[in-house]
């Protein structure tokens, strides 16, 4: 904490206690705990009518297509927690800035924090409906698997190429910059700072998750690997250069799907 939010403090409890960074303990133990939920396979997901496993592209999406709303709030409860456990890592600095802020007792500091965390939340859960919406209007799982190494080369391109536009760089310098939070941040001041900063980080990072729903949203591998990409993003020092080298890597992975379709015949 600053040194005037330490001169305010003085009399309260702040969320770092004795220099034990509590902000940022908890924000990875909450992404830790949303890992294993999802690893382990704990949400409840209703599988009736679908033979491929969860991790093969569009059957998430098809498993909440095709189960009415059960389906759907299955499919919105999975992406949720998806991407809290994806993005929490990278919140750490957004989540001490704005907890710098909290002073007095535990009562009035942990109800801005959660709700903070909620609207984050509920941004990013609400972005489930996008593929939702998609797989709806033309079958994911078909366009996967007909369109095999084609289609995984068009979201390859569509991502790469993202990834090297002024747009993108002008989100990932707003999505990891310091929040601008007024001292003592009440409850509706985490609704909003939550939610907006939510907001940037969606528009920074959507077309690596739509990516992510191609190559299938449960796919382990390729989950572990866009939190790697998009912490270093936002941690790491020179992180537009890291944009822009995924973006590089992205797109020499389509020119790669390309020539593997071009090679010879594709068997799903």
């Amino acid at each position: 904490m600053s040194e005037d939010s330490d001169s305010f403090c003085s009399d309260g409890i702040d969320l770092e206690i004795d220099s034990f960074p509590v902000a940022t303990t908890a924000t990875l133990s909450l992404a830790a705990l949303l890992w294993v939920v999802l690893l382990e396979g704990w949400l409840p997901m209703p599988m009736a009518g679908v033979d491929a496993p969860m991790s093969a592209p569009g059957v998430p999406e098809l498993i909440g297509t095709t189960n009415g709303l059960a389906g759907v709030g299955a499919y919105l409860l999975m992406w949720g927690t998806m991407m809290m456990a994806m993005m929490l890592p990278s919140l750490v600095p957004a989540v001490r800035r704005f907890s710098a802020e909290l002073c007095g007792p535990i009562h009035r500091t942990l109800p801005p924090v959660v709700a903070f965390f909620g609207a984050y939340a509920l941004a990013w859960t609400l972005t489930g409906v996008v593929p939702l919406a998609v797989d709806t209007l033309v079958s994911i799982r078909s366009l996967a698997v007909g369109g095999g190494p084609l289609f995984v080369a068009a979201l390859l391109t569509l991502a790469g190429a993202y990834q090297l536009t002024p747009l993108k760089r002008g989100l990932l310098e707003r999505c990891r910059g310091c929040l601008g939070v007024c001292h003592r941040p009440t409850v509706t001041d985490g609704l909003r700072h939550g939610f907006g900063h939510a907001v940037k980080c969606i528009g920074c990072t959507w077309a690596l998750f739509a990516l992510m729903v191609g190559l299938g949203s449960m796919n382990a591998l390729v989950m572990v690997g866009l939190t790697l990409v998009v912490s270093l993003e936002r941690l790491a020092a020179e992180s537009e250069r890291y944009a822009l080298a995924t973006g590089a890597v992205l797109l020499a992975g389509a020119v790669l799907a390309i020539a593997v379709t071009v090679s010879g015949p594709f068997a799903v």
